[in-house]
């Protein structure tokens, strides 16, 4: 089995995601200031973000001087960001402030940051206790908004605790932007006018800490995958890629697929598995065109049940030990058992482990470098050398040894870019998914999980290209008769579309009803899944006002083909009824026919009875005339 030497580098960058660090380490506030004692200082921020072009940043610094000889004759303010543009500095009450600014590019947990430093001459003495003045440093920046399609991140940076009681900051931006969420802590709306919305934030969700908000409550990916397969052997082979899944967070829709695969189908985690047969000698490039819509959840985890409460076969199948998740180790157990005691409900077990995994395991940059899995023993046993991967592998092996059914989601996280270029760098991130009983599979990511708390919702900043659970390392990108070749997604491409995808109607239902006896039939139906999007407990209705037959088929790839038979008992077992293809998540069919009635059988089993019967009574008539000619015959011997 090929060691992933590449899968998951990304993740050196995912510490940076979760807030921005340039912006919690440069801040905003004086950085080189008179003693606190002399001057006072209030800071009122405003970021006024417009509909689509840099935020205007307006920071008011009122000062009071707390002596009665001496003066500021001078200030050093660092901006968040290195791209400040139209610069301006000026007195409240009117004039212009001479200033100079310093690119600075510093350096914190091996990332450099860039920001602006503003150097700043006060022109006029201001002597005298008490004697209260102030300033305005105003500019703008590309830094602190992020489009991402339909939603937009906004970035607060954080102030310091010295500035605790004197520091209030203000957001305004467009009302279409829609609904909020926040990472790290929420603002308080405080007006809504003119299509503008202004919030305001509690200054203990600032202290040292940036925060990330979140605008809209989806995105759209657009995904360009190139799947490289070479046949260099002499002889043909079966070759399966492995297409993204649909999950509680995300639904994928195939725009494109060239060439065809011979088949399509789901395996037991939900990926959707593509069959080609290549000859020998052959190459092939299957390209392929998706869009992702990605959607921010917050789990509802009061409803937590127990774990006599998850379903028996998730049990069964999300639980077991395997080569990197060894559940049944006895160090893991016994720790899966400590961290989970006195804890009832699933959701606060689950809450218990991820966090001590996050508060654990230290991430290693430059394990990056020679990044060879190891499991969840060697994470358990050696902390400080992992990176996403033994966050992820540590973390389902403590779930599955306390009983909890967990898997592992592979493939994007938002790291300040999106994928653009042909590089394994800027792509491949691991996570969690554990299953929690009476609100689902939830997402869990403990190495994004080191810079804010993101337990309890799935943000659009991860795209799962598979969802290994049965296995622990598959399925594979491209599988070559069932053996992973170890591609990484190199020639891949991501970008955000505004588009919100649908389901395709090109699904087909056929639907016969072989009429056997009365109020008896059998229906024999076939069709295929709609071309660009998997089918999660899809099901065929047939009939209406109260009589309807439900066939459940289960699950589907896309274009997957299906066909079978089903029995119909009742009234309408012979009647022209309408019939749909549905998914309950749905409220839209995905294909509508009308039961096409055979009545072959029916007349075959009526002919067939007809002729028993006929026989019988032939039979029946025969044996009457010989036993009246019998009696006869006797009749006629006795009279003689």
């Amino acid at each position: 089995m090929p060691i992933k030497r590449s899968i998951f580098r990304l993740s050196r960058f995912t510490i940076l995601i979760a807030l921005g660090i340039f912006l919690i380490v440069a801040g905003i506030f004086p950085s080189v200031i008179k003693a606190a004692e002399e001057f006072s200082y209030s800071i009122n921020v405003t970021y006024n973000v417009p509909q689509t072009g840099p935020t205007n940043v307006q920071e008011t610094y009122n000062i009071t001087n707390n002596t009665s000889n001496k003066y500021l004759d001078s200030i050093k303010i660092s901006t968040p960001s290195g791209d400040v543009e139209n610069l301006k500095v000026y007195y409240t009450d009117g004039g212009a402030i001479p200033f100079t600014t310093e690119k600075i590019t510093s350096s914190q947990a091996g990332f450099k940051y860039e920001y602006t430093q503003v150097n700043i001459d006060f022109t006029g003495a201001k002597v005298g206790y008490g004697l209260r003045w102030g300033f305005v440093v105003d500019y703008n920046t590309n830094s602190l908004v992020e489009n991402k399609g339909r939603a937009n991140i906004v970035y607060i940076p954080g102030i310091a605790s010295q500035n605790r009681n004197n520091y209030n900051v203000n957001l305004i931006v467009p009302d279409t932007f829609g609904e909020v969420h926040g990472f790290g802590g929420m603002p308080k709306e405080v007006s809504r006018q003119a299509g503008r919305v202004a919030y305001s934030f509690n200054e203990d969700d600032l202290i040292n800490n940036s925060l990330q908000l979140l605008f809209g409550n989806s995105t759209t990916y657009k995904a360009d995958f190139i799947y490289p397969i070479n046949n260099d052997s002499s002889v043909a082979k079966a070759y399966t890629i492995t297409l993204p899944p649909s999950t509680a967070s995300q639904s994928v829709y195939i725009q494109n697929i060239e060439p065809k695969p011979e088949s399509t189908s789901l395996d037991a985690d939900g990926n959707i598995i593509a069959r080609y047969q290549i000859a020998a000698g052959q190459k092939l490039d299957v390209k392929v065109t998706f869009l992702a819509e990605v959607r921010y959840l917050k789990y509802d985890l009061s409803k937590s049940g127990t774990k006599s409460d998850i379903p028996r076969n998730l049990v069964n199948e999300y639980t077991k030990s395997t080569q990197y998740w060894q559940s049944g180790d006895g160090a893991i157990k016994a720790k899966a058992e400590e961290l989970t005691k006195g804890k009832k409900t699933v959701a606060e077990q689950v809450q218990a482990i991820n966090k001590y995994v996050i508060d654990t395991l230290e991430y290693n940059n430059e394990k990056i470098k020679y990044n060879i899995r190891q499991g969840a023993l060697k994470a358990y046993a050696n902390p400080a050398n992992v990176v996403c991967l033994e966050y992820s592998d540590l973390s389902i092996a403590l779930y599955r040894a306390a009983g909890i059914p967990a898997r592992m989601p592979v493939g994007y996280g938002y790291s300040g870019n999106l994928k653009l270029s042909p590089s394994v760098s800027d792509s491949l991130h691991s996570w969690v998914e554990v299953y929690v009983p009476n609100v689902g599979w939830i997402n869990l990511d403990p190495t994004w999980g080191e810079k804010f708390n993101n337990f309890g919702i799935s943000d659009i900043d991860h795209l799962t290209f598979a969802i290994w659970g049965a296995n622990d390392s598959l399925p594979a990108a491209i599988a070559e008769n069932g053996r992973d070749i170890n591609y990484q997604y190199e020639r891949a491409t991501l970008s955000y579309v505004m588009e919100s995808p649908k389901v395709s109607k090109d699904a087909t239902l056929q639907v016969q009803n072989y009429v056997i006896l009365p109020f008896l039939s059998i229906i024999r139906y076939n069709g295929t899944s709609p071309t660009n999007s998997a089918t999660y407990n899809m099901e065929i209705e047939i009939g209406e006002q109260g009589r309807v037959a439900r066939k459940a088929l289960g699950s589907t790839a896309p274009a997957q083909k299906f066909s079978g038979y089903s029995l119909i008992f009742g009234r309408n077992y012979a009647s022209q009824s309408p019939a749909k293809l549905s998914e309950p998540s749905s409220k839209n069919p995905l294909a509508l026919t009308t039961t096409t009635n055979n009545f072959t059988p029916l007349v075959v089993i009526i002919l067939i009875v007809s002729v028993i019967l006929a026989l019988i009574v032939i039979k029946l008539r025969n044996k009457s005339k010989r036993k009246h000619h019998h009696e006869k015959t006797i009749s006629t011997h006795d009279q003689r």
